[in-house]
């Protein structure tokens, strides 16, 4: 499988805003559960702003993921 770098996910995320909901979120990473998109969060995989009552996670923190050890152990596949 060919690794994807920074710019690659930097072209195919451009129509999301530099924060995203966690909605947003979960369609980036190609249609999470809630559950396991909030427990990212928690576990700070992700950075995120927490403005009551939702959360708010950059764009940037969400590439870094996809490009994490993490994301590739889990074997999370992006539906494009």
């Amino acid at each position: 499988m060919k690794k994807r770098g920074k710019r690659y996910y930097q072209k195919l995320f451009r129509v999301y805003p530099d924060l995203v909901t966690t909605v947003q979120f979960r369609e980036m990473l190609g249609g999470i559960g809630d559950t396991f998109a909030r427990k990212l969060i928690h576990e700070k995989k992700v950075r995120s702003i927490y403005i009551k009552p939702y959360y708010y996670i950059s764009k940037s923190s969400v590439i870094e993921y996809v490009l994490s050890a993490d994301y590739a152990d889990r074997k999370l596949r992006m539906h494009i």
